[in-house]
């Protein structure tokens, strides 16, 4: 019997080594730059932690977790995202007690469970930095910074942020009620996930993949409109520090992340000469997730 590797994972080999070791050096020297400290959190978690907090409706958690029970009748996954870790590591370890912000990093794989597709795997190795307990958006500014510098660095051409504001507790819910009614008119219409989303996590409407629903995703109502005063302000304020940079940028209505902790702040950033793929990294604010992992309120 010969064995093979599993679906949706790669060997690295030693002639792809000076790529990720250049890479790692990059990521160093940036993080140094910032003020960044590395963390590795373990790859395993407890199921809970991810369901808390990337949300039990998120593709993520119904589709994509590799979990199991382990000996000792344990349910844990193999983490699908860095954040939820972070927060569980930021809490139990006590760094919450350090001057603000705390800035931390971590490389490591990754794991879910998706159609392996080109650039696309199972299992993949995810850069993640994380700045903790600052609501000003210039730290949000300078997270996407990081992200643009690394990428330049590496020689990408034609970099350009996707941005958005996706509200918060205050002012998203009236914003998703209003885009439910929307969606309730075109029932027949929608694919099925979208008939699914609808009541169970209505912005990831607007992150449909579908053709058939992308329509009625250009006539959905915008959430810019709907946002609270503190929201409009922070995305306002992001919005003229991006414009004191060589940064460009597209205010995109339609971003959504596909985890249920972001709040305010989300982007992505593209790239040209990458097929099809644009998006080379994304992330956003999650003001509410310690609190919501039971520690203080912590922006």
């Amino acid at each position: 019997m010969k064995y093979k590797s599993v679906t949706g994972v790669r060997d690295v080999l030693p002639d792809e080594q000076p790529y990720w070791r250049t890479i790692e050096k990059k990521i160093y020297e940036i993080t140094q730059l910032y003020g960044y400290q590395r963390v590795d959190p373990p790859i395993l978690e407890q199921t809970a932690l991810f369901a808390r907090s990337v949300g039990d409706t998120t593709d993520i958690v119904e589709k994509e977790m590799y979990s199991f029970i382990d000996k000792g009748e344990n349910n844990v996954t193999l983490r699908p995202e860095f954040t939820a870790g972070f927060m569980r590591l930021y809490l139990e370890n006590g760094l919450h007690k350090q001057p603000k912000p705390v800035k931390l990093y971590a490389i490591g794989p990754i794991f879910r469970y998706e159609r392996p597709q080109a650039g696309r795997f199972r299992q993949h190795t995810q850069f993640n930095i994380e700045a903790l307990g600052e609501s000003d958006p210039a730290l949000d500014l300078e997270v996407m910074s990081i992200a643009w510098q690394l990428y330049a660095e590496l020689g990408f051409s034609g970099l350009r942020f996707q941005l958005n504001s996706t509200g918060c507790p205050v002012c998203r819910p009236g914003y998703v009620e209003k885009l439910r009614d929307f969606y309730r008119t075109h029932l027949d219409e929608l694919c099925d996930d979208c008939r699914r989303r609808l009541d169970r996590n209505a912005l990831r409407l607007l992150d449909c993949k579908n053709e058939q629903c992308q329509p009625i995703i250009a006539r959905a109502p915008i959430i810019s409109e709907h946002l609270c005063r503190e929201c409009d302000d922070h995305f306002t304020l992001l919005k003229s520090y991006l414009d004191m940079t060589a940064h460009p940028y597209e205010v995109n209505p339609r971003l959504v992340r596909g985890l249920d902790y972001y709040t305010k702040t989300v982007f992505e950033v593209w790239a040209q000469g990458i097929g099809s793929q644009k998006a080379m990294c994304g992330g956003g604010r999650y003001d509410g997730l310690i609190e919501q992992l039971g520690g203080e309120p912590t922006p």
